[in-house]
């Protein structure tokens, strides 16, 4: 079975507006979570695993501010820093302006939400299992 997933991106200035949909990107898995995080909560779990050098497509975004870590809370592979529904994207197809944040396979993400409110915060991704 195979999945597809593809980045559509608008810009609108002065009453004109522009249209740019990325080619659909193939693979074969899809990890897909929605997790919500408690105001003050700091270094939440999920339980997740992710091969890096097969991730196609990684997009993650939450409705407050959080700290997303990947594999340790005390000594991280990668820290994204997100802002209150300002997604992070990244596609194979957007690889030549972008580069993936993700450096390393993924074991475990870690979510701390310095803010007061709770969090609601996605995360999807799309790998092929034979790149």
């Amino acid at each position: 079975m195979s999945f597809k997933h593809s980045v559509t991106t608008e810009y609108f200035a002065r009453g004109a507006k522009e249209r740019v949909v990325s080619p659909e990107i193939e693979g074969t898995a899809e990890l897909n979570i929605n997790e919500t995080v408690a105001g003050s909560a700091t270094d939440q779990l999920i339980v997740a695993t992710l091969d890096q050098s097969a991730t196609k497509s990684f997009f993650i975004v939450s409705d407050q501010d959080l700290t997303f870590e990947t594999n340790s809370s005390s000594g991280p592979t990668d820290v994204i820093a997100l802002q209150a529904n300002v997604p992070y994207i990244w596609t194979t197809e957007l690889n030549s302006y972008n580069t993936f944040l993700i450096t390393a396979d993924i074991t475990a993400i870690y979510l701390t939400n310095a803010g007061g409110t709770l969090a609601n915060f996605k995360l999807r991704a799309l790998t092929d299992a034979t790149p």
